[in-house]
């Protein structure tokens, strides 16, 4: 075996018109090597016998090799061999010729006709080997890869994870393996352009081209020539370089909503002949930033991002199909979203192209999932790096490169590497811009840690630089939908969701759990209208990465599953259409200031509003109107127009007061308040719901006594015929009670009625109960059609006029009580900790009745008596009902 050895290249993601291609897609035969000993064998040549065929791209994984390890089907990590016969024009003869691989995981050499070209060892750039000296045109020639993935299966939480090899979510699940990228030989004259590098300015309506040529060291007469749809402009080859600048008259700027593309055709010409010619896109536009002000074009720019971790449960590792992105992000584009920020990771080059069209910024990482992945692999990351950095710097999807996710110093253990840590990320940084000056770095994504050109915080909003709200949401999370298994018909075995289903049967709830996910996912999404809302009132915050876009599986790194995803883990939305996600994630969002414990009130009483508009549209609102209009289902009950103020581009300011009238009616009832407000040529709509009850319809009179031992004051004031149960009780009475004491029982035993409306004299402890779920947990209601809530406006679970009543109650497990009781109003939720290996489900109590000896018991977890005041109407008319 000769030896060609050369360090692989980075691979420029751009298109050339003329050179003749072969793509390798496809068929490979393939092979593992656990021993290793495949070089020395020379697995290399042809007559070795393989014992498999793979496609190329996609993991070896997803195709079957390997053991079963956890969640992952088929799991090997080791060596492995790629090979293939290729017929070789004979028209190749005296080209340079390239094998190009847009994506291979991880340690790569390159075989070509029995010579070994090259290594790479990465993660996140497309690469390129030099076969020039290797290939015989005119004729077949083998080429084999050989391919090890090192690494293992992580399962140790984020803070006790050893760090040993370079760790990003790409092979975070597991140490995927293989060619997952396109493969494909490309010849070129030996004079040829080896990379392209454009700076838009948008003032000057310039492109400049900076041109860098290959096997230019003896030649002389060359010049670049660049078109820009018929706009011009050319340049001496000097030294290897041409810099070349084309005005662009008229022209359209890149924006999300406007994602208009370029396409410069490079031509490298030498007196009268075309030695080489490349394709390449960009976009117009310009990204900087002013103070914490981050601008695109000049104009203030929200990112209304959603956050990816590499989640491919049938493929393990990406897709390499631009079609697939295509489809997905025009699908976040239909829900409003911009931006997309990736967990420690770097997308595909198929990725990127589709980005550039449809218009969403990205934020792509290092490799670096957690602080002890940084310190080790720095020569590694240096280069991925400066991969990253030159494939993509003509992108104009490309936003920003981080160096990490979350690097926490205070995980390093002395004070020594704490300090060697944050030279590092200096160094780092410096480099960076060295090689990319306009591109935003981020010291990390998670934490404040400088220099950094952006900072993405859980909270807080330093003035030296924009801050984007990280991984925002709080983890909501929806239910497991256990109906997703048999879709998982790839490389990830949903065992997660399979404990979840044996679950759900020995409940007796098969035939109920699929309306808990639904309201689930329902909940789900009234907490990201929270979020949103809340995080839109902070002008000093420029945008958020919503987490996730997709679901999360068990069993990995990260614990059980976590299913805070927008869509499910087929891409599929849940609960949610495209217009209510456009209209959460919109450049310009009405905010109420009404909040989420503030949409109950009396039928016979007005509430007044106010209405701010946070505007990062294309055009200030002047002189807007605001318009709003309040319906009862279908029917409009109000309607009114006020001056919607004025709001420059990059703020939060009052577009006006909206006064609703009293709704009137004799029934408690849900309405929805719809506002709206122009903007140049586009309306912007939000909307809330509110819940508005009878006071006539409250009781004055029972048809059997009551009496009550909670808050006798205020139930006295409101229910003047409920006697003290201090004074004593009927024997045919409704007792109300705080717990049960000896007292109630003996109620009961007698054959009478008990409401223990629970609270912490009976739990002992304060409420633990939350409306929206607890981080990363889940929780989904459901209201029976029961006579106890007769006339409390409902759809089946809890919405906001629960939510003064559920918002520090009691959670009281039902797991231990027989399977027949079905609560009035019960919930399933998860009950384990953040990060938790095995996130439990459990049965939920808010209301529900039981036969108790000779009497009943009605019990309820929600903080009636901590509201039973007229402030509260919920409160109150839910008292009257039950």
């Amino acid at each position: 075996m000769r030896l060609l050895l050369a360090a692989a290249l980075v691979s420029a993601v751009c298109y050339s018109a003329t050179r003749p291609r072969i793509d390798l897609n496809g068929a490979w035969e393939f092979r593992t090597d656990p021993k290793s000993v495949g070089d020395t064998q020379e697995w290399h040549s042809p007559g070795v016998p393989f014992d498999r065929r793979l496609q190329v791209p996609g993991t070896w994984q997803a195709q079957g090799v390997g053991e079963p390890s956890g969640i992952v089907r088929n799991h090997y990590e080791g060596q492995a061999w790629y090979r293939r016969q290729v017929a070789i024009p004979a028209s190749w003869k005296g080209k340079t010729v390239h094998v190009r691989v847009g994506g291979a995981l991880r340690r790569v050499a390159l075989y070509v006709n029995g010579h070994r070209i090259g290594e790479h060892d990465g993660i996140s750039a497309p690469f390129e080997f030099d076969v020039t000296q290797a290939i015989r045109p005119g004729s077949e020639n083998t080429i084999a890869f050989r391919i090890v993935n090192p690494g293992a299966t992580i399962n140790e939480g984020p803070r006790t994870q050893p760090g040993d090899e370079p760790t990003g979510m790409v092979n975070y699940i597991a140490s995927w393996g293989g060619l997952y990228g396109n493969v494909e030989l490309e010849a070129s004259d030996p004079l040829r352009i080896s990379e392209v590098a454009i700076v838009p300015s948008i003032e000057r309506k310039t492109a400049a081209f900076r041109v860098s040529v290959a096997g230019a060291d003896s030649v002389s007469g060359v010049r670049v020539e660049v078109n820009v749809g018929g706009a011009t402009g050319a340049g001496a080859l000097r030294g290897g370089e041409a810099e070349v600048t084309v005005t662009i008259p008229e022209a359209r700027l890149w924006t999300p909503e406007d994602p208009h593309l370029y396409t410069a055709t490079v031509r490298l010409v030498q007196g009268s002949n075309e030695r080489d010619r490349m394709e390449e896109r960009f976009g117009m536009r310009e990204v900087t930033t002013r103070g914490n002000v981050l601008l695109l074009n000049g104009k203030p720019l929200y990112l209304r991002g959603y956050g990816d971790d590499m989640i491919e449960v049938l493929t393990g590792a990406p897709p390499a199909s631009k079609q697939v992105y295509l489809e997905r992000l025009r699908m976040a584009r239909g829900f409003g979203f911009n931006a997309v920020r990736f967990h420690s990771a770097t997308p595909l080059p198929a990725f990127f192209e589709a980005a550039d069209e449809v218009g969403i910024f990205i934020m792509a990482e290092l490799p670096v999932a957690y602080t002890q992945y940084f310190l080790p692999h720095r020569d590694f990351l240096k280069r991925e790096m400066e991969g990253v950095l030159r494939a993509y710097r003509n992108s104009p999807s490309f936003l920003s490169l981080a160096l990490g996710n979350e690097f926490n110093l205070d995980w390093l253990k002395t004070e020594a590497e704490r300090k060697e840590f944050q030279a590092s990320v200096e160094e780092f940084y410096r480099l960076a811009k060295s090689i990319d000056p306009r591109r935003l770095i981020l010291s990390n994504d998670g934490l404040v840690l400088r220099p950094t050109d952006m900072f993405s915080l859980y909270n807080g909003a330093p003035e030296d630089a924009p801050t984007v709200r990280h991984e925002f949401g709080s983890y909501y999370c929806s239910l497991p939908d256990i109906s997703l298994i048999p879709k998982f018909t790839g490389v990830i075995e949903p065992t997660w969701l399979k404990e979840k289903k044996a679950w759900v049967e020995e409940s007796g709830l098969t035939a109920k759990y699929a309306e808990y996910v639904r309201n689930s996912q329902r909940l789900q999404h009234i907490g990201r209208k929270y979020q949103i809302e809340r995080v839109r009132r902070s002008p000093e915050v420029t945008g958020y990465h919503y987490w996730l876009i997709v679901d999360y599986p068990g069993g990995t790194g990260e614990g059980d599953s976590w299913e805070e995803g927008w869509f499910d883990y087929f891409w599929q939305p849940k609960g949610i259409q495209p217009a209510e996600g456009r209209e959460l994630n919109s450049p310009v969002l009405l905010l109420l200031s009404a909040g989420v414990n503030e949409r109950t009130l009396w039928n016979d009483t007005e509430k007044v509003m106010d209405v701010f508009v946070s505007n990062y549209g294309n055009t200030p609102v002047k002189g807007g109107v605001l318009r709003w209009r309040l319906f009862d289902g279908m029917r409009e009950i109000a309607a009114a127009s006020v001056a919607g103020g004025h709001s420059e581009l990059g703020t939060v300011a009052k577009a006006g007061r909206i006064r609703l009238p009293p709704a009137g009616g004799e029934e408690a009832r849900k309405l929805q308040l719809v506002a709206e407000i122009t903007a140049g040529p586009n309306t912007y709509t939000n909307r809330w719901n509110f819940w508005t009850f009878p006071r006539k319809a409250l009781l004055d009179r029972s048809p059997v006594p009551v009496a009550s031992g909670v808050r006798w004051t205020a139930v006295q004031r409101l229910y003047p015929f409920i006697t003290d149960a201090a004074a004593g009780v009927p024997a045919d009475s409704l007792l109300i009670v705080p717990r049960l004491d000896a007292g109630a029982l003996q109620h009961i035993e007698s054959g009478g009625r008990v409401w223990l409306m629970a609270d912490r004299e009976q739990f002992g402890r304060p409420g633990d109960a939350t409306f929206f779920p607890a981080s990363g947990g889940a929780l989904g209601s459901v209201l029976q059609n029961h006579a106890a809530l007769k006339g409390m406006p409902h759809e089946g679970m809890f919405d906001l006029q629960f939510y003064n009543l559920v918002e520090g109650g009691w959670s009281l497990p039902l797991d231990d009580w027989p399977r027949e009781l079905v609560p009035i109003a019960g919930g399933i939720r998860t009950t384990s900790s953040f990060l938790s290996k095995r996130k439990n489900l459990s049965r939920t109590g808010y209301i529900f009745e039981a036969k108790a000896g000779r009497g009943s018991l009605l019990v309820t977890a929600l903080t009636i008596r901590e509201h039973l005041d007229e402030a509260y109407p919920e409160a109150v008319f839910l008292f009257d009902r039950l």
